[in-house]
Parts: structure tokens; sequence; C-alpha cells
């Protein structure tokens, strides 16, 4: 069945990986922010972060034959209790739905219903249709994504990290992964990538070599009621256990700590107290060791972020690490998140 996807503009290319990623499928067309697929249900769809509808395709035209093909399509069939229609035009273009009144298509399809109805705030039957340049795409509405991330931001949290990501965009990590069951998190934080995949149901494993840290993460996934997590105070490098999907944010905030190579020994250093050419030096040699490490341990995929100043992709491939997609997040003039899939 054929189904489309009403995709955010905020990032429309990390929207569009993020529901090929969840589905798991390649086979799309993509046209202006509208998204089809051929699928056989939509269930998981609710875990979206930058989606925010989701349609049964119907039928498509051109604003030229519009009327009859309303006139001649069997509404009946997709017809439930009431019914409303909308209109909306996405791209500038030769067309678009000037002259088209709601009032008129509505009446047509009144006129193909047994005992019809119209509710125009809870209809049960919410029929939309999108006007891209001289092209109509009709369809029925089948979820909204009312999502509520905004509740979750780092600063309504009990305990606060004040690098800790958009809520938003911790969801769309874990389904640019297409996580099932279980992630591991080893930077885990103050829990905001734990917290997410907690409450679409898979469980939350977090690593963290800070007790503090651990500390946060436990509080504030019990303040969500989250029940099963798994919180394991130890050093990210140092991690054996294998795991199928891991996602994170890794550390590169002037206020952290990182622990490299000197010798024979680890030494402790404060990204605070180096300059900028020699804090991108022990980053590098942090993310090296770390990304040697999760080679080892990575079963299926991770999703990764880095800051831009760092020459991410030579440690990758120094890794012996497949990277198989990447997206860049602006954040100020001087941090762009890039965000990476690897294999």
């Amino acid at each position: 069945m054929k189904y489309l996807f009403l995709l955010s503009k905020e990032d429309l290319k990390l929207a569009k990986e993020e529901v090929l990623s969840l589905f798991n499928t390649r086979k799309h067309k993509l046209v202006d922010n509208l998204l089809f697929l051929d699928l056989k249900d939509t269930q998981k769809a609710e875990r979206l972060a930058y989606t925010r509808k989701v349609y049964k395709y119907l039928f498509e035209t051109n604003k030229k034959d519009l009327t009859k093909k309303i006139k001649d399509f069997d509404w009946q069939s997709i017809y439930k209790k009431d019914f409303a229609i909308k209109t909306y035009q996405l791209e500038a273009g030769e067309g678009g739905r000037e002259g088209i009144n709601e009032r008129t298509l509505a009446g047509y399809i009144w006129r193909k219903l047994k005992n019809p109805k119209v509710d125009l705030t809870k209809s049960k039957t919410q029929i939309e249709f999108f006007f891209i340049g001289n092209k109509v795409y009709a369809t029925k509405l089948i979820k909204e994504l009312k999502q509520d991330f905004e509740k979750r931001k780092a600063h309504k949290r009990p305990k606060l990290h004040p690098t800790a990501l958009n809520p938003k965009l911790a969801r769309a990590l874990i389904n640019l992964a297409g996580a099932e069951k279980e992630i591991m998190d080893p930077f885990c934080g103050s829990g905001g990538i734990l917290l997410e995949a907690a409450l679409i149901g898979i469980k939350p494993i977090g690593y963290d070599l800070y007790k503090e840290m651990i500390k946060r993460s436990k509080t504030n996934l019990d303040y969500y009621k989250v029940k099963k997590y798994k919180l394991i105070n130890q050093d990210a490098l140092k991690i054996k256990n294998k795991y199928n999907y891991i996602i994170t944010d890794v550390p590169y905030g002037l206020n952290t700590s990182i622990w490299i190579k000197k010798g024979k020994k680890n030494q402790k250093i404060s990204l605070k107290q180096s300059n900028q050419k020699q804090r991108i030096k022990n980053l590098e040699e942090f993310y090296l060791t770390f990304l040697k490490n999760l080679k080892k341990i990575l079963k299926i995929r991770a999703v990764i972020i880095f800051p831009n100043y760092v020459n991410y992709k030579r440690l990758i491939k120094k890794a012996n690490l497949k990277l198989e997609k990447e997206f860049s997040q602006y954040i100020h003039r001087s941090l762009t998140r890039k965000i990476v899939v690897l294999s």
C-alpha cells in the first residue's frame, strides 16, 4: 500500500533518512516535502521525530482533471462516520490551487457518499489535497504526529546537562540507526538519548566515566517513570560487551575532561585548559581510541555526533568503520554537528 509522509522542512534530508531507516527501505519518491513509500503498514511511524503527518495515498492527477477524478473516485470505500477536506499548496509553480474552492470539492465528495456528514473539527475521514506545481495528490490522513519534545528539553528535566541534545534530535538518531529492542550510549551524560529510546519501547543502556553523570541519568529516567534501563559507571574506551545499536554524542565541550594515552599511562586532560590546536589534537586522539573500540563491540549500526572541527572522516577510516551516511546541523558560528551513521 502506498503512503505519504509530510516531512518537517527544518531538516529535510534528516527527516527523509529518518523515515527510510526506520522502515528499512530505499525505494521512495520525494516531491517537495512529501515522501512516498510502499509499505505493509505504518505502525512504527509514531516513533518519528521529523515527520508531521502520515497519509494513505488515494490518487494523483493534474489540476485540470481534478474535478473528474474526484467524481470518479470511490469515496465510500474510505469513508467513516463523517468527513472534512483541506487543500494545501506546497510549492509555487504553474497551476497551484488558485480557483479551487474547498466547499465545491466537498460537494462532489458529499454526493458520492451514503448518509454523508461533515465535521470540520474532529472528522473521522480527513481528506487532504496537496498542490505541487500542476500536480494534485489526494490523501486520507492516518496519523498526525504531535510529539511532546518541548516538555523534555534539558532545562525541564530534574537534572540538567548544558550540552544535552534536543530530544527531537535524540529521537531521530535512534531512528536513523533503525534500532530495535535495545540501544547503548557509551557517553550517556544526563540520559537524553536513553530517555527517548525508553519512551518508544527500546531498552536503554548507558555508560559514563563519571558517577555524577550516572546519578543524573538515573534521576531523569526515574522522573519519567522509565522502568527498564541499565546504567554502568565505566570508561567508554574500555567497554567489552557487544551491542547491535550504539548511539552517542561524543564529548567535546570546553568543560569536558578526557583521558588520553601518554606513553604507557593514561592522562586526564581538561579541554578548557588547552589551546584550540592542542584541544583538537587531544580530541582526535581520544576519538580514534573510541572508534577502534567501537569497531570491536558494534554488531549492526552506530550513529555518532562529532564536532565539525575534527577530521572525523579520517578517524573513521583509520578505525576501519564504514561511513554509510552523514548529516550536518548548524548550532552556532563555532560549532556544526556532524551526524554520521557507521557500520
